[in-house]
């Protein structure tokens, strides 16, 4: 079953060589791509490189285009793997990594948080960063996915160039090891950690 999005008619254009349409198509996606590829690499600079890397690959492969999954899927796609061989060669190279900054600004709901309370959503959202840091590549792409790229089991085995029921367990996996190691952030009003 071919799925559609509504970014379809906007791929079509590109596959006939519209450089408009290729302009809308990174308006609508690289906020999104660059999130998850600065979370997957750690450093921006790499981060910016993949995400242009991937659009450069979309249009030279436009010609290639064919309608069988939603848009959002086959850029993620094409990230997911720049990203992955990114990783792969970092690994070569000696290591200096980067903690993944926390995003700016409040979360919604937070019309006017306190100091105690934007400290602690700070402290919060490094931990996480942090974490997430230390899972896999593997299971934090699955996890980055899932989350930034609100991705479906499917979508991100298709990314991962594996099976749904692989990335439910790498899933399963990367939410029990966050469940531990962020379980002391589990305190009324969520504060700062227990010791």
């Amino acid at each position: 079953m071919t799925q559609i999005d509504g970014h379809s008619e906007l791929m079509e254009r590109v596959a006939r060589d519209d450089d408009a349409a290729l302009d809308a198509l990174i308006n609508a996606f690289a906020p999104a791509l660059l999130r998850f590829a600065r979370r997957t690499l750690f450093d921006p600079a790499d981060a910016e490189d993949v995400v242009q890397d991937a659009f450069v690959r979309v249009w030279r492969a436009r010609h290639r285009w064919q309608p069988s999954a939603c848009v959002s899927t086959y850029l993620y796609t094409i990230l997911t793997r720049l990203c992955l061989n990114r990783r792969r060669s970092l690994f070569r190279r000696p290591a200096h990594t980067r903690l993944p900054e926390a995003d700016d600004g409040a979360h919604p709901g937070d019309l006017a948080p306190g100091p105690e309370r934007l400290a602690a959503s700070s402290q919060l959202r490094r931990a996480l960063a942090a974490e997430l840091a230390a899972l896999p590549t593997n299971q934090r792409a699955a996890v980055l996915l899932r989350l930034e790229g609100d991705l479906s089991y499917q979508e991100i085995a298709a990314a991962l160039d594996t099976t749904a029921a692989a990335v439910e367990s790498l899933l399963s996996r990367a939410r029990s090891r966050l469940r531990k190691r962020l379980a002391g952030w589990v305190t009324e009003g969520n504060s700062a950690p227990r010791g």
